[in-house]
């Protein structure tokens, strides 16, 4: 039942009346984000925030219908009575209806269409307190996913899940995509993301998916998906001030707030970090500037509007030659980095219907360099890289157990560089898609879960090359079951695909190693089916334990290799097959908190033509927080078995079949154990990092060695006002 209480506040304002309140559930008592809450005779409304908070202010004296309505409760409407000047406050419960978000794991704004069967929530709390400063260190922590990069804060990194992707130097092979609110935010040229360009302050959560995610997001998502949700404001007034310093000389300041404007919700960060690296030409410099605006524009009609921009400096060492560790080998690069986007989404009965439209900017400079010979060095390149993208939906809900998703996109990629030599129109590749999804409730409350989507790509590369097509089918099918009130399983089976990138069909350049890089127009799409089934175990509060198999099948995988000249070229089937597992232990008597997840996998190459490199049979990750008086410790160790690498530093390269052969080396097992203290004193947040706290030697990528141990110190304040 509802109820509606009215507290009159007899404090004057003199810019008029203003109404507000807290919505939350009946039965949860939980704040209810995102509620519509609208006066039809004003022509005004709002909508909650993340604490179920609202306002509305500047309104005129008298009676008037104010309406509360959010999908999956009932609608409740009451008639006020304003006849003097102040504030008038408002404690609203709200009932279930029979339509509820559950089924489809709304979170946030822009609701996430991934199956919550095979999708991993990082919490807010989780990314804030983090040890990690940058997104592919925090990715690190998780299980499954491999970060592949030469340094600390390097641009070029690399995201491998379950074996998706390796490391070789001039290759890509990215097949993890970014997302920023459901948005690919990959380079064209590339396909590869600008990880650390995003800052943390202005995350809410991170939504990660394992496996194919080309059913909903097509190209470049075969690996797997990280979709950055961002925070959607307050209606109360909160800012975040944030310093950190560390070894290296890094530091970092940040500033960024919460708020609302006359029933326009904003985030808006402002930042700088630097750090002068651990090594010769490792450093880095960044600034950024983030804002989001979020406003109901009606009861039934939200729009949203966000911009980011990064723009950093990056020193990029170069190999450590073990023959001669003096010879110094460096680059250094420029990037702006561009995040603009559009959101408009409707209610329509049961229904949503939304529209979305993004562009995306990467500017690189590689400055002077001094990693080759004189007569070897290119000298200055640069790379300007464009994205645009429109998608439109219809999210339809029969009833709780019952909704169904379609929708259409269309997305424009441009690319240009001065290391394009034979290309003389700008290349470009232009995609349209059209998807489905359909999940419901059949048989004895088993969840039937089923997705689909089609590609029709074209990529041109001027008047040398002929114009590429792609087509592609992704379809998707998973089933869960709750057992009990504490146990679900699942099984899916999905397919994604990923079509060669810019570079990887008409790039033609000649490095400043002296290598001659050419592309292959002739390249396939390549493909990857996987199965998966798995558990989830929760108890009540104190306990969860999680467990899944996986097995993928690639076909014909792109592979960079060094033939004469390098080029990629489609290498065959590879299988990959292993489990993961993982566990969270809330002692609540002793104040510790136990997380603890471990991964295997084993790589096959069905034709052992090519070696999979970098791709580690076990990772343990092992957390303990310990909670005291005051004072709050965590210690955590991660575990990486010995990989595989082509040593091509190697002397020894005889070529066969005009194909240089490298030899192939195991790369050590690395033990890292990170250690963090942290404490509230006069209302601010203190915490102390050592990382690597044993001191160890260890690369990510061989011949580019890691920092040893370091420290941190940040420290934090949230300041709230209405």
């Amino acid at each position: 039942m509802y109820f509606l209480s009215l507290f009159l506040i007899c404090t004057s304002f003199l810019n008029g009346l203003s109404i507000s309140g807290i919505i939350y559930d009946s039965e949860s008592k939980n704040p209810l984000e995102s509620v519509n809450i609208i006066i039809d005779e004003l022509n005004t409304g709002t909508a909650s925030d993340s604490n179920g908070y609202f306002q509305l202010e500047n309104l005129p004296q008298g009676n008037y219908k104010i309406l509360f309505s959010i999908i999956g409760y009932k609608q409740f409407s009451q008639i006020i009575d304003i006849n003097n000047t102040g504030q008038l406050y408002l404690d609203i419960a709200l009932e279930k209806s029979s339509i509820q978000w559950k089924a489809i794991n709304v979170m946030g704004f822009i609701p996430s269409k991934h199956s919550p069967e095979t999708t991993e929530i990082v919490e807010r709390n989780k990314v804030t307190n983090t040890d990690q400063e940058t997104l592919s260190a925090l990715l690190t922590n998780l299980h499954g996913i491999e970060v592949q990069s030469a340094h600390e804060y390097g641009r070029n990194v690399n995201i491998s899940i379950r074996g998706s992707s390796d490391f070789k130097p001039g290759g890509y092979n990215n097949r993890v995509l970014l997302l920023l609110d459901g948005f690919p935010v990959s380079i064209p040229n590339s396909g590869s993301s600008d990880w650390n360009a995003i800052p943390f302050e202005t995350i809410k959560h991170i939504e990660v998916v394992r496996g194919p995610a080309s059913s909903v997001y097509g190209h470049n998502s075969m690996g797997g998906i990280v979709n950055l949700v961002t925070k959607t404001g307050n209606y109360s007034n909160e800012w975040y001030p944030r310093l950190r310093y560390g070894s290296y000389g890094s530091n970092a300041l940040s500033l960024s707030y919460t708020g609302s404007i006359k029933n326009t919700k904003i985030v808006s960060s402002v930042g700088y970090g630097s750090s002068n690296g651990h090594r010769f030409n490792s450093g880095y410099e960044q600034k950024r500037f983030s804002v989001k605006l979020n406003r109901s524009i009606s009861i039934n009609q939200q729009v949203q509007f966000s911009f980011i921009n990064a723009n950093s400096f990056n020193g990029q060492p170069g190999f450590v030659y073990p023959d001669n560790p003096g010879l110094i080998s460096y680059r250094e690069s420029n990037r702006l980095s561009s995040y603009l986007q559009f959101y408009y989404k409707a209610l329509l009965g049961q229904s949503i219907i939304s529209v979305s439209i993004a562009s995306n900017q990467f500017d690189t400079d590689y400055n002077d360099r001094n990693d080759a010979p004189e007569n070897k060095i290119l000298g200055k390149t640069y790379y300007r890289d464009k994205s645009y993208i429109i998608r439109s939906q219809l999210q339809k809900f029969y009833n709780e157990e019952t909704n169904l998703i379609i929708g259409a996109e269309i997305s424009l990629d441009q690319s240009s560089s001065n290391v394009l030599r034979n290309i003389y129109v700008q290349p470009e590749q232009f995609t349209t898609a059209g998807f489905a999804q359909f999940r419901k409730e059949i048989f004895n409350k088993i969840m039937f879960d089923f997705g689909l989507r089609y590609d029709f790509r074209e990529v041109k590369g001027g008047d040398r090359y002929k114009t590429k097509l792609f087509k592609a089918i992704s379809p998707k099918l998973s089933l869960s079951q709750s057992i009990n009130s504490k146990t679900k399983v699942y099984i899916s089976i999905n397919q994604g695909f990923r079509a060669p990138s810019i570079s990887e069909l008409f790039l033609e350049y000649e490095s400043s190693y002296g290598l001659l890089l050419q592309g292959n127009p002739s390249l396939n799409a390549e493909s990857l089916t996987n199965i998966e089934s798995g558990f989830e175990y929760q108890a009540e509060g104190n306990f969860s334990f999680f467990g899944n198999l996986f097995f993928n099948r690639y076909r014909d995988m792109i592979d960079f290799v060094y033939t004469i000249p390098v080029r990629s070229v489609n290498r065959g089937t590879v299988h990959g097959k292993g489990f993961e597992l993982g566990s969270n232990i809330n002692l609540n008597r002793t104040g510790s908190i136990i997380n603890f997840n471990y991964s295997y996998l084993d790589m096959e190459n069905v034709k052992a033509d090519f070696p999979l490199l970098y791709r580690p049979n076990h990772k343990i990750r092992f957390t303990v927080l310990q909670k005291t008086p005051g004072i709050d410790f965590t210690l955590s160790t991660k575990y990486t078995s010995t990989q595989l690498y082509e040593d091509f530093l190697s002397d020894d390269h005889p070529i066969e079949n005009n194909k240089v052969i490298f030899p192939l080396e195991t790369l050590p097992a690395t033990f890292i154990t990170d250690f963090s203290m942290s404490k509230t004193l006069l209302d601010y947040d203190l915490t102390i990092r050592i990382k690597n706290l044993f001191n160890r030697q260890y690369v990510l990528i061989q011949h580019y060695p890691m920092p040893g141990r370091n420290f941190e110190i940040s420290i934090n304040k949230v300041i709230k006002s209405r």
